[in-house]
């Protein structure tokens, strides 16, 4: 038995214990015409009521049309009760065919129908406040899936932005190497189609750092054809957080970053570094790179460091995740990723 089915059977009971009580202590009926009227007169209102809920649906409540609304439920209630008293008297007066209760019952008609409207009223107010929630309840519930939606749309857009801007980037570097050395170039293009595949592949919105770091690793060796010695590649990582989820393409941008504005208009030898650790409540990544602070200084529009931070907002709905730092020619950025057991899931 279901929780609706298991109210409605005790409403029942409660009506039929609730008329009783005024037939038998309140107007002096005897034991039995009391159970037998409270029973009857229960039932078939109980069974009245089961369309109550489609008149709340049927007759929409609108303050414009306040008037006409109370004229159509007050012209309801009154034949409810009429109908409802003709019906109980048929059944009543078949089972007790005694003058003296028979003559209770018509000298209590009016009081019944008032009964009757009162318990209408009652009742269509609260199936109001059910359709009222119910409706409330669907349109928050459509308006969280589209909002998910949409969000979930947004991050795929954001996340695949980053693949043609690298693209553009490596296939760049690709057509330079070919007149430098055909070997090198052709070296950069296996290495960029093994990366590619890798990307590409993985359309889970998370992945373990490992593979996140491990891409990164392909992506600096593509560089690093290019550009030979000019640049280091370094690594500090607790070796407690591979195993743990970061957003899928995060890190790549950071990388890209580096290279562009600390590589590629250097004249000493850049050091990138990468560093992984644990803090309180959050992994910590830092990618950091020197550059020459003398240098001409690259102008872009920001995409991978832009779009890091969006994702970072929507997908943790928090605006401090991603700090910058610039001291003397050391260039720093950093991300802060919530670990799963401190993340506060907001609906």
């Amino acid at each position: 038995m279901n929780n609706k089915l298991i109210g409605g059977i005790a409403v029942w009971l409660l009506g039929i214990a609730a008329s009783f009580a005024i037939l038998y202590l309140g107007m002096n009926l005897t034991i039995g015409w009391s159970l037998l009227d409270g029973f009857v007169s229960v039932t078939v209102y109980t069974a009245f009521t089961l369309s109550f809920k489609f008149q709340a649906q049927f007759v929409e409540f609108q303050r414009q049309k306040l008037p006409r609304f109370l004229l159509t439920h007050l012209l309801a209630a009154l034949l409810v009760s009429a109908l409802w008293v003709s019906i109980i008297k048929i059944f009543l007066f078949w089972m007790i065919d005694q003058t003296s209760y028979q003559r209770f019952f018509n000298e209590s008609i009016a009081v019944r129908i008032i009964i009757g409207m009162t318990v209408y009223f009652l009742i269509t107010a609260f199936n109001y406040l059910f359709l009222y929630y119910d409706n409330y309840k669907e349109k928050v519930e459509s308006e969280v899936s589209l909002k998910n939606l949409l969000t979930e749309t947004e991050l795929k857009n954001l996340k695949f932005q980053i693949n043609p801007h690298f693209i553009f980037n490596a296939l760049n570097s690709i057509a330079s190497l070919t007149h430098i050395s055909s070997e090198k170039a052709a070296s950069m293009t296996i290495k960029l189609a093994d990366f590619m595949r890798s990307t590409l592949t993985n359309t889970k919105p998370f992945s373990i750092l490992e593979d996140e770091l491990k891409n990164c690793r392909m992506y600096v060796d593509i560089e690093k054809i290019r550009f030979g010695d000019k640049f280091t590649f370094e690594e500090k990582i607790d070796e407690s957080l591979l195993k743990e989820e970061i957003p899928s393409m995060i890190l790549q941008p950071l990388f890209e970053n580096a290279i562009k504005y600390g590589v590629y208009e250097a004249m000493e030898k850049v050091q990138i570094q990468f560093i992984a650790e644990r803090i309180p409540g959050y992994i910590k990544i830092a990618v950091e790179n020197n550059f020459d602070s003398g240098g001409e200084k690259h102008k872009g529009e920001g995409i991978g460091l832009t779009n890091i931070n969006k994702r970072m907002q929507m997908l943790y709905n928090q605006n401090d995740l991603i700090k910058i730092e610039k001291e003397e020619n050391i260039f720093r950025v950093m991300l802060f990723f919530p670990l799963k057991e401190f993340v506060v899931n907001e609906t």
